[in-house]
């Protein structure tokens, strides 16, 4: 769901995705970003941060154990009652930093011997050879970036 207006934009949306590997994907979008984190509450979820003109929020609150509702807030520091120009621009930016992770997290694992990027179809690391189990790929999405 998309709220804009006032100068400013909330949306939400829901994912396939467990709370904890979401919330790292979370925070590696937030600082991609370039924005200035100014909060953030590990507890509840939840990141404050600010660009050149905007103060923005994103929380993470999980709906079951494989699904999650991500929370996109962004507004200027002053009302803008009568604006017609979308403000759209950081929500988006956002989503499509997150959503770009969360697909690559789930086309790739690393490399227990040697950290690189690996396809998940692959059996053995194009770097160093070693063999892909099974629950490396668990490891790697729990444990380890796989964004470098």
């Amino acid at each position: 769901m998309r709220i804009e207006g006032a100068g400013g934009c909330f949306d939400d949306r829901i994912y396939d995705v467990d709370r904890d590997l979401c919330w790292k994907i979370v925070k590696l979008s937030v600082q991609e970003t370039g924005d200035t984190i100014d909060d953030v509450d590990e507890e509840l979820n939840i990141i404050k941060f600010h660009g050149k003109d905007k103060f923005m929020q994103v929380a993470v609150k999980e709906i079951d154990e494989d699904t999650v509702h991500v929370i996109m807030d962004a507004t200027k520091a002053r009302l803008q009652i009568y604006s017609w120009k979308k403000e759209t621009e950081e929500v988006e930016l956002f989503y499509s930093i997150f959503e770009r992770k969360l697909r690559e997290m789930r086309n790739y694992v690393i490399c227990r011997q040697c950290g690189e990027k690996v396809s998940v179809s692959a059996k053995f690391c194009p770097e160093c050879g070693s063999k892909m189990f099974c629950q490396d790929l668990f490891a790697s999405f729990h444990n380890k970036s796989p964004f470098g």
